[in-house]
């Protein structure tokens, strides 16, 4: 079992000054399993540590409820990205499987004849520079991206 520290990203709403995001990030890091919080008051965002498995979801809405705030909830979108390098079958499933190692991955398809990943995921938890990070780290090439919009 992997000890090491994760991270989530979460936008918090109603911050408005340093008074502000200290209150959140005192909350944060008092909820068990949270190694360190990070809070953003430009980007409205929490960057939260925490060991484990899964991020105590549950605590950590609450902590920020408490402190007077509230986290924005899920926004899920899609993007297609044409990569470059793959020519097998490993290729593709090598592609796949550094997608889904990331944080807010809702779907990951690679199609290697059309040489695409489809990807599905929660931009509140990751986005597309870190998908294209983990895909470049595994060797392969983010030749362009294409974003749409989920409709649900």
């Amino acid at each position: 079992m992997n000890n090491k520290a994760k991270k989530i990203r979460l936008l918090i709403n109603g911050m408005h000054c340093s008074g502000c995001t200290n209150s959140v990030e005192k909350a944060l890091r008092n909820v068990t399993g949270v190694t360190d919080a990070n809070v953003q008051l430009t980007t409205e965002a929490a960057e939260i540590h925490y060991e484990g498995n899964e991020p105590p979801m549950e605590q950590i809405r609450e902590a920020v409820k408490k402190a007077g705030f509230d986290i924005e909830e899920n926004r899920e979108e899609s993007v297609t990205l044409e990569i470059g390098g793959m020519h097998c079958a490993g290729c593709s499933s090598a592609v796949e499987k550094a997608i889904q190692r990331g944080n807010g991955i809702l779907n990951a398809t690679v199609n290697l004849p059309a040489g695409k990943a489809f990807v599905e995921f929660d931009s509140s938890l990751t986005n597309i520079d870190e998908i294209t990070g983990r895909i470049e780290d595994s060797g392969y090439e983010v030749l362009h991206q294409k974003k749409k919009p989920v409709t649900g």
